[in-house]
């Protein structure tokens, strides 16, 4: 792939991760601190059915979220596959597959949620589990993300120390064009 469509690629692919959690964590508080608010007043059967509806739209907003979520979680494990493939990724390889399989924990009791003609019994405490589990998942996913930036820092720096020349005091700045080799003549000295 040209370096130009991977510096537009993944980046928006990024974004679609992280809008597609918000859309996810997002609705997931809504119905847990907003809607039980909102409809308190109402009666029982006008409550079933604002929250049939909101369950309804919630739906569709799982199921978008999950296809941005399995497009650019795809994508960003394609991109960085051959770094975890090294012995220096290994550790971060386990905090990847932690992300993973708790963010597939928490996509199936959404999921769960919010198919079928009927809620499952007790959506509240399913709700509350899942938005522990999805808060989880954010922060073992900035975990790895933080230990890839750390480990890509601190190669970088190994590198740099690496092409720094014998004897010459860190610090101390090079010259842009190495010294000649030849000795300097001056005009006119040569008759």
């Amino acid at each position: 792939m040209p370096s130009w469509l991977s510096d537009i690629l993944f980046p928006i692919l990024r974004w679609l991760h992280i809008v597609s959690m918000t859309l996810i964590v997002g609705g997931t508080m809504f119905f847990e601190l907003v809607l039980p608010a909102a409809i308190e007043d109402l009666k029982r059967e006008q409550q079933l059915y604002v929250f049939a509806r909101a369950r309804w739209v919630f739906r569709w907003v799982v199921w978008l979220g999950i296809a941005g979520l399995l497009l650019s979680g795809l994508a960003g494990v394609y991109r960085m596959w051959q770094a975890y493939q090294s012995v220096a990724f290994a550790f971060i390889l386990r905090w990847l597959v932690a992300h993973i399989a708790l963010g597939t924990v928490s996509l199936i009791i959404a999921l769960l949620l919010t198919i079928g003609r009927r809620p499952p019994d007790d959506p509240v405490r399913w709700m509350r589990l899942n938005l522990v589990i999805l808060l989880v998942v954010i922060f073992v996913g900035a975990a790895t993300r933080h230990f890839q930036i750390v480990l890509r820092e601190q190669e970088q720096q190994q590198l740099e120390v690496r092409k720094w020349p014998e004897g010459v005091p860190p610090g101390v700045e090079m010259p842009k064009h190495p010294p000649s080799t030849q000795p300097a003549t001056t005009q006119g000295s040569e008759r």
